[in-house]
């Protein structure tokens, strides 16, 4: 399966929240199988992302993804100082 387009996703994302605030049963699917809930609204979850969702913010969690070495690290040329570029991608529902 392939991954949400990410504009898709936010999309997505900000139809979910706004759905929660009106609709409790949906906002308990959101909470207990957020790839369900997603899906209800067109947004298929890759079963190897794991998605959890907290009500609160004493529930925000951030999950950063490890990278694979690139093939200079494996070979003992690259030292911890060297400028390496790394890409992440993220999705969130707000403006920061």
């Amino acid at each position: 399966m392939p991954y949400p387009n990410p504009q898709q996703f936010e999309e997505a994302w900000a139809k979910a929240v706004s759905r929660s605030w009106s609709d409790a049963s949906y906002r308990r699917s959101l909470v207990a199988d957020p790839a369900q809930a997603l899906d209800a609204l067109g947004v298929q979850v890759p079963s190897d992302i794991s998605l959890k969702v907290g009500e609160g913010a004493k529930n925000i969690a951030v999950v950063l993804p490890l990278p694979a070495a690139p093939p200079q690290a494996a070979e003992g040329k690259l030292a911890a100082s060297d400028d390496v570029s790394v890409t992440v991608s993220s999705s969130c529902c707000c403006s920061c």
